[in-house]
């Protein structure tokens, strides 16, 4: 599954900090800029997304990737595979 990190790099004007992976608002507003760079957010490209934007872009992320998986299994059920075989193939598809 994405985290915080997947959401934030996902934008195109993020430009990278250094620390923890924030896990709160606070945290994401006080986010350090990572050498070589200045800022954190290039402002000039877009603003800078909000925390409630970061958790947006998070779920999204995470249903699609949801999605993927669900199409994947659906399509080896269609094959009449058994469990056993799915997992064979790709042992993340059907649990977690």
């Amino acid at each position: 599954m994405a985290n915080i990190d997947d959401a934030i790099q996902s934008y195109t004007n993020f430009r990278g900090y250094i620390g923890d992976m924030p896990t709160n608002e606070t945290e994401y507003d006080a986010l350090e800029v990572c050498p070589p760079n200045t800022v954190v957010w290039d402002t000039e490209v877009a603003a800078k997304p909000t925390w409630t934007e970061i958790q947006a872009k998070l779920k999204e992320l995470n249903d699609a990737e949801a999605d993927v998986k669900a199409n994947k299994v659906s399509a080896y059920r269609k094959l009449s595979m058994t469990d056993a075989e799915i997992n064979a193939i790709d042992p993340t598809l059907l649990g977690e």
